[in-house]
């Protein structure tokens, strides 16, 4: 199998020829690495395999040679690939507004039910139906969400807000939406990844990656390793060395300005099936960084005259309802003298375990 190895290092370049034959959980790999190194041999081999098939192989050359064996077969769930959109036109009123602007939490909630609605037409599932092979039930986890909008005060209430969306896919695990939204004069860009998990005894600190069992999938393959889930992988393995936007260089420094314990609102912040909602992640920050400025600086009205402009979450882990998250402010700076970067983290209390590092932009409002 060493004639293939160039195609394992074309897409993970630290594989060696002698980890071929080591079992793969002791390569020191993790399943986002999996899945690049899954999606590469099925692109070579113009065959995509079952996860029955592909969690039977102990090591790297067994999935090669099964691969070399069976590629002239055509795997049964190979399908014409559709462009799968959405267009949605909404009037913002009081239920898409907070604090005199258009709700952030209104909007992520809003994108993810976007994102699962193309993925059920994508796999022509309705999203209680998305089951693995086994029949255990599967969510689409938000794993990633960045976006860059108009100052969320600038979206006033009666105004007519259109989004349009699309979704790809890499592999049959992660899935990638792009939303364009239009309002006026106000824009948003936002891009949003997902991976498929499976919950272990309905305990939120036990979440599994899985691929659902295909009936069909007919949403587009991307050719590449995007780059939007190379910078995940790499966030979580602490290996990336900078993350900008535009001209703007985020810290990735650990370093903790303030930290504070959050005590989670069920009512509120838990999903329909219990889980810390995606939409929750970025507001507890921006609780507790009001709560920081209002203590230490002053602030009394940042939640009103700081507008969000740009935001970026990566989501690691999520909580139990009856967990605290322990919040760390890393930096808060000043810059073009109207805007603050802020670099956040969360952190399950129960286990200290990181659940979500968070990047924001706020403007100043007039």
């Amino acid at each position: 199998m060493k004639k293939y190895l160039q195609i394992l290092q074309n897409v993970f370049p630290i594989i060696r020829e002698t980890d071929l034959d080591i079992p793969i959980k002791d390569i020191g790999i993790d399943s986002l690495d999996l899945v690049v190194i899954r999606v590469g041999i099925e692109k070579y081999f113009g065959k995509e395999t079952s996860d029955a098939e592909w969690y039977q192989f102990k090591t790297l050359t067994e999935a090669l040679k099964y691969f070399e064996t069976n590629s002239p077969k055509i795997s049964q769930n190979t399908v014409a690939a559709k462009q799968i959109t959405s267009k949605r036109k909404y009037e913002i009123r009081m239920p898409q507004m907070a604090v005199n602007a258009l709700s952030e939490n209104w909007l992520l909630k809003e994108m993810g039910d976007l994102h699962w609605d193309l993925l059920s037409q994508g796999l022509e599932q309705k999203s209680s139906e998305f089951k693995d092979e086994n029949g255990n039930r599967l969510y689409a986890t938000f794993v990633r969400i960045s976006f860059l909008i108009s100052p969320l005060h600038g979206f006033l209430e009666n105004d007519t807000l259109t989004l349009k969306s699309e979704i790809k896919r890499f592999g049959n695990n992660t899935y990638f939406t792009t939303v364009i939204g239009n309002s006026n004069e106000n824009m948003l860009e936002a891009n949003l990844m997902t991976s498929f998990t499976q919950r272990q005894q309905n305990d939120n600190s036990k979440i599994l990656k899985s691929d659902p069992k295909e009936k069909l999938n007919v949403i587009e393959q991307i050719k590449y390793i995007p780059e939007f889930f190379n910078q995940y992988r790499l966030l979580k393995k602490n290996l990336l060395e900078e993350l900008q936007f535009n001209h703007i260089s985020f810290s990735l420094a650990n370093e903790i300005i303030s930290t504070d314990d959050y005590r989670i609102n069920p009512y509120y912040e838990i999903n329909g099936v219990g889980l810390l909602y995606f939409a929750s992640y970025p507001i507890i920050s921006d609780k507790c960084t009001a709560d920081y400025l209002r203590k230490i600086h002053k602030v009394n009205d940042f939640e009103s005259s700081y507008s969000t402009i740009y935001r970026d979450i990566f989501y690691f882990l999520n909580c139990n309802i009856g967990d605290h998250v322990n919040f760390n402010l890393h930096t808060i700076e000043d810059f073009e003298e109207n805007k603050l970067i802020v670099t956040t983290s969360l952190y399950r209390v129960s286990d200290k375990t990181l659940m979500a590092k968070i990047f924001t932009i706020k403007q100043k409002t007039a």
